[in-house]
C-alpha cells in the first residue's frame, strides 16, 4: 500500500523539553541578532587521525577511545550497503569518521565535509535561535503568537512555548491532509508538487492553517507540527527584521564556524541521492518535478537545512559548550517532560512532550543521559545523539545517509545503541 505524500516527505522524529519564559541572569553573553558574525575557522575534522583506505574511515589512535573505533567499524561493516557518514566525537576530539559506500557529486569517496539534507535535524537550529531572542529580551516563551500573526484567532490560546513542544494544536502542515489528497485516498499531485517547491505566498501557507480546525485544545497534548516550527521561523524574522535564513547563517552557522552548511537553498547538496526501491517512492520524481526536495521556504524552520558530518559536530559541541544559548536556556531545553506514571510513552500516543529540538533516545536507555533526534525526507534520513557520559565527557555520534532503505532506521539505531552500552561499562 502506497503511503500518503505527506507521511513520506515530512520529517521525521521531534522532541521534548521545559522551558520558561523567565530571563536569564547568567552572565553568559548574548548572541547578536542582526550584527554580521565573522565565520569562526575549526582545523581539518580529520587532522591527526588514522586513515584507512579499505573502508574509507578516520580513526583515532588515542590507546583509551579503541574500543569505540572497533565498535564503529563493526557496526559499518555491517550496513556496508548504506550511503552516507557517521561520525564519533568528544567535546576535545575526532574519535572516528566513516565515510560509507558512496561517492558524493564529483565523483570522490564521501566524506566528513560532503553534505545532506538533515531534514529534520533543521529544528534543532530554530529552537536555540528562540532562546537567543529570549535572552536579549526581544522574545518570551509566554509570548502568544496573536502578537505576530494577529489574523489568527486561536492565536491567543497558543504561545511560543506551545510552538516549541509541539503542543499548540497545529496540523502537521499547512494544509490538512484532505486537501493534499484526492477523494479516493491518492496523492493530489498538482497541489502536492506546488506545495513542495514553493508554489504557495506565507499569506496563502498562514490562510490555510489559520482556517483549519485544532487537532486539540492548546497545551493538552503534543502532535508534530512542521508548520509549527515554521512558524517559528516566521517569528523569528519579524521580531529580528531579517530573513530566517540570514539569522541561522550569523548567529548559528558563523558561531560554529559551519562553512558548509547553508539555510533555505537548493541546489548546493554534494550527497548523491539513492533512489528507493519501494513502490511507494516511485512518483517522487513526478511529483517534485526533480530528484530533490524544492522547498526552502515551506520548510524553513522545519527542515531547510542542509550540512554535513564535520559541521553537525561543530555545532553540538557549540550548543552543548554554551557558545550558542547560556546555561539556563540549555537547562530549560534539556528538561524533558515525560508522564511520570508511563515514561516509556510512544510519541505517538499524543501524551509526549515535544520541544526544543531534542527528545529522549527511541530506545529509551536506563543509567546513562542520552538526547536524540531524527530527520527523514524524501531520500535523506538522519540522527544525531548526545550522549552524557561521567568517564568519557560529552559524546556525540552524527549519521547522515543519502540512501532511505527499509532497514536504514534499524542500522541507524543498532549504531547508537551499540555506543550507548560501551558508554554504560
Amino acid at each position: 500500500m502506497r503511503k500518503h505524500i505527506s507521511a513520506f516527505i515530512a520529517a521525521l522524529i521531534l522532541t521534548l523539553t521545559g522551558c520558561a519564559e523567565k530571563k536569564s541572569d547568567t552572565d553568559t553573553p548574548s548572541v547578536p541578532v542582526i550584527t554580521e558574525t565573522v565565520m569562526a575557522v575549526d582545523p581539518d575534522v580529520t587532522e591527526g587521525l588514522i586513515y584507512d583506505e579499505t573502508d574509507n574511515t578516520w580513526s583515532t589512535d588515542d590507546e583509551e577511545l579503541q574500543k569505540f573505533v572497533d565498535i564503529m567499524k563493526k557496526e559499518c561493516a555491517k550496513s556496508k550497503d548504506e550511503k552516507g557518514v557517521r561520525i564519533l566525537a568528544a567535546d576535545d576530539k575526532i574519535i572516528f569518521i566513516a565515510g560509507l559506500d558512496s561517492l558524493d557529486i564529483d565523483g570522490n569517496k564521501v566524506r566528513a565535509y560532503t553534505t545532506y539534507d538533515i531534514a529534520s535535524l533543521s529544528k534543532m537550529f530554530t529552537a536555540p535561535c528562540i532562546f537567543q531572542l529570549c535572552e536579549q529580551g526581544k522574545l518570551s516563551l509566554d509570548d502568544t503568537i496573536d502578537k505576530f500573526f494577529p489574523e489568527f484567532d486561536r492565536g491567543k490560546d497558543i504561545t511560543v512555548y506551545d510552538l516549541l513542544h509541539m503542543q499548540a494544536g497545529l496540523n502537521r502542515e499547512f494544509f490538512p491532509d484532505d486537501v493534499m489528497l484526492n477523494e479516493d485516498g491518492s496523492d493530489n499531485i498538482e497541489i502536492a508538487r506546488k506545495y513542495y517547491t514553493d508554489g504557495y505566498t506565507d499569506e496563502e501557507l498562514l490562510n490555510g492553517l489559520f482556517s483549519s480546525e485544532l487537532i486539540c485544545e492548546p497545551g493538552t497534548e503534543s502532535n508534530y507540527s512542521n508548520a509549527g516550527y515554521t512558524l517559528l521561523a516566521m517569528i523569528i524574522e519579524k521580531v529580528t527584521g531579517v530573513g530566517y535564513d540570514k539569522y541561522v547563517q550569523n548567529n548559528i552557522f558563523n558561531v560554529c564556524g559551519m562553512a558548509h552548511s547553508s539555510s533555505m537553498k537548493t541546489g548546493d547538496l554534494a550527497s548523491v541521492a539513492e533512489l528507493p526501491a519501494e513502490e511507494e517512492y516511485i512518483d517522487i520524481i513526478e511529483l517534485m518535478g526533480s530528484s530533490g526536495m524544492d522547498s526552502p521556504r515551506t520548510a524553513s524552520g522545519a527542515g531547510d537545512i542542509h550540512s554535513c558530518a564535520a559541521d553537525m559536530v561543530a555545532f553540538d559541541r557549540a550548543l552543548i559548550g554554551g557558545k550558542l544559548i547560556n546555561k539556563d536556556s540549555l537547562a530549560k531545553m534539556f528538561d524533558l517532560q515525560l508522564d511520570p506514571d508511563n515514561p516509556i510513552v510512544s510519541m505517538y500516543d499524543n501524551k509526549y512532550d515535544y520541544g526544543c529540538g531534542w527528545e529522549l533516545h527511541p530506545t529509551r536507555p536506563t543509567g546513562i543521559e542520552v538526547y536524540w533526534h531524527g530527520g527523514d525526507v524524501i531520500y535523506y534520513k538522519s540522527g544525531n545523539m548526545y550522549c552524557k557520559s561521567e568517564k568519557y565527557g560529552n559524546i556525540y555520534l552524527i549519521q547522515l545517509y543519502s540512501s532511505r532503505k527499509e532497514q536504514t532506521f534499524d542500522h541507524m539505531m543498532h549504531c547508537d545503541n551499540s555506543i550507548i552500552e560501551a558508554l554504560k561499562k
